[in-house]
């Protein structure tokens, strides 16, 4: 495959599109009265399915390295969001739990997300999407070869 140009660069695609996304779903939280990052949203709507999961293994999840996952988790914490505990066999390990509060705010997020998804997905079929996914797919694992 020739190099393509910066604009025609499936990689920038990317990096646009995610960047693009992420600075449209800023807004509309900020809009909607939450003082939340799309990053921290995501730790918190990740942790509705993950509860007591390990801090290491949630910042695999969400590919986020050590620092970035402990500094989102430290912000969720002081607000009341989400709890540590002491893992019984390894007190070294912190098991991560909603709270309450997290949890509620984890449900009032996911309208505001689908009105997110409903924007940035406008036009395309269920068969676009697929192809999306698989294409995706192929270059993540295309990567993970060399990694």
């Amino acid at each position: 495959m020739k190099c393509p140009t910066l604009d025609e660069s499936p990689g920038f695609w990317i990096y646009r599109a995610h960047t693009q996304g992420s600075n449209l779903f800023r807004k509309m939280l900020q809009t909607a009265g939450h003082h939340l990052t799309p990053e921290q949203c995501g730790v918190l709507l990740r942790l509705k399915d993950l509860q007591g999961i390990n801090q290491s293994q949630l910042g695999k999840r969400l590919l986020k390295d050590r620092h970035n996952i402990t500094r989102i988790l430290n912000l969720l914490e002081q607000r009341g969001y989400i709890e540590r505990r002491s893992h019984k066999g390894d007190k070294r390990v912190y098991r991560i739990f909603l709270t309450g509060a997290g949890a509620a705010l984890g449900d009032d997020l996911m309208p505001l997300l689908q009105t997110y998804l409903d924007r940035v997905l406008d036009g395309f079929t269920e068969e676009d999407l697929i192809a999306m996914k698989n294409a995706m797919g192929r270059i993540i694992r295309n990567i993970e070869r060399y990694e």
